[in-house]
């Protein structure tokens, strides 16, 4: 297995060349999860793959749940330098067009809800990958955030938490959906659009917001 060339990231990035032996440990295990799915990435077979001895793979990802980790990291971090090339590269800024179009090419591929199914379904044995999950979860919404307010979007609490769970629906529905099953990829795609729709078209300017005053005990009328 060859690491020399340019290898194609699932969210549509360029990979940089895996020069050093995590990158290298990281090409090779995405490209057998790519080819296999989750069955292939055993740290033998990923070791071998990257052409270096097991103990190389154990220094750096102790327990295969480690090595999944590495990857969600890996794949959401291409993910959000392909928005920061896109936002940069379009003439007056991302529109919120062109955020929701991105966000539903993102989503079609299935390969970060199964990961991050995956680590969810080891919660039980490794208690702490509850914490894991809840803070990278907490970045991921951030993210989403500032992805919104580049393209001139200002969503509220409310807007965030409903398009988090939109998303987080439409990558389980876009994991169990085959390759060529325009049906359910159409719905996926209808599910992350409406949302996004929902929030821009609803989310109303700081004039409009009608304000809100404490009472004498505190609470908001």
């Amino acid at each position: 297995m060859s690491h020399t060339r340019s290898q194609r990231a699932p969210f549509g990035a360029v990979r940089p060349a895996a020069d050093s032996v995590p990158e290298r440990l990281l090409a090779a295990a995405m490209e057998l999860v790519e080819q296999e799915g989750l069955r292939g990435l055993s740290q033998a077979r990923v070791a071998a793959a990257a052409g270096l001895r097991q103990s190389h793979l154990t220094y750096y990802f102790p327990t295969r749940k480690d090595l999944i980790k590495a990857l969600v990291r890996n794949i959401h971090g291409e993910m959000m330098r392909a928005w920061d090339s896109l936002a940069s590269e379009t003439a007056g800024g991302a529109s919120p067009e062109t955020a929701r179009e991105f966000f539903v090419r993102r989503l079609r591929e299935p390969l970060m809800a199964r990961l991050m199914l995956a680590l969810m379904n080891s919660v039980d044995e490794a208690p702490s990958l509850r914490r894991w999950l809840a803070e990278f979860d907490a970045d991921m919404v951030e993210r989403l955030r500032d992805t919104c307010v580049r393209a001139g979007l200002r969503p509220t609490e409310d807007d965030m938490a409903l398009l988090h769970a939109s998303f987080v629906g439409a990558a389980i529905l876009g994991a169990q959906t085959a390759a060529d099953d325009g049906a359910g990829i159409e719905r996926t795609d209808r599910l992350v659009r409406l949302a996004f729709d929902r929030m821009a078209d609803g989310a109303p300017s700081e004039s409009d917001r009608p304000c809100r005053h404490e009472d004498a005990t505190g609470r908001l009328e």
